[in-house]
C-alpha cells in the first residue's frame, strides 16, 4: 500500500512539473462584419412578434373571417418587397378556408410579392420606420348539403420581407 502511494505521489509531481513547463497556445478568432440594407419587422413595440392571432367572424353567418394586426417595418432603403413564403392555408383537417387575401398597408400581396415605399423617416438619417395595418381575410369553406363546416381551421402565415435591390 505504501509502495502505491508514493507512485502515486511520484506521478502527480512528474504531471505538475510537465504543465509548468507547457508551451504558451495560441488561439485566433477571425472576426468579420458586414454594412448591407436593412430590414427590421416588428410588432409597433419594436421588439416583439406574433405567436397566435384568432382571426374573426365579421358578421353572425361566419362567411367570412378577418383580423388586423399592426406591423412595424424599420430599413436602410425607402423600398422593399413583401410577399408570402408560402401559400395561406387554414384547414380544419376536413375542409380548408377559401379566397384568402393578405394586405399590408394599401398592398395586396396574396398572390405575388408587392412593393411597398415607406414615407416616415427614421430616427438615424437615411433610415425609414413605419407601421402598416397588416388585413388579413379568409372566406369559409363550401360544404356539401348536410355537411358541417364547424370545426377549428388554422394555419401558418409566412410573410418575405426583403429590401429591394
Amino acid at each position: 500500500m505504501n509502495a502505491t502511494k508514493i507512485v502515486l505521489a511520484l506521478c502527480m509531481g512528474a504531471a505538475l512539473v510537465g504543465a509548468a513547463h507547457a508551451d504558451p497556445v495560441s488561439k485566433t478568432i477571425t472576426l468579420t462584419a458586414q454594412i448591407n440594407d436593412a430590414i427590421f419587422v416588428s410588432k409597433p413595440d419594436g421588439s416583439t412578434w406574433y405567436s397566435t392571432e384568432e382571426l374573426s367572424a365579421d358578421d353572425y353567418h361566419q362567411n367570412h373571417f378577418s383580423k388586423t394586426l399592426q406591423v412595424r417595418v424599420y430599413s436602410t432603403k425607402a423600398d422593399f418587397n413583401v410577399s408570402l413564403a408560402q401559400p395561406l392555408q387554414m384547414t380544419s383537417g376536413k375542409y380548408m378556408m377559401l379566397n384568402p387575401s393578405v394586405v399590408l398597408g394599401d398592398k395586396d400581396f396574396s398572390k405575388g410579392t408587392a412593393k411597398v415605399t415607406q414615407t416616415t423617416p427614421g430616427v438615424d438619417p437615411g433610415t425609414f420606420d413605419q407601421t402598416y395595418d397588416l388585413k388579413i381575410g379568409v372566406d369559409s369553406p363550401t360544404v356539401p348539403a348536410g355537411e358541417s363546416r364547424n370545426g377549428s381551421y388554422s394555419g401558418d402565415l409566412v410573410m418575405l420581407f426583403e429590401p429591394t435591390p
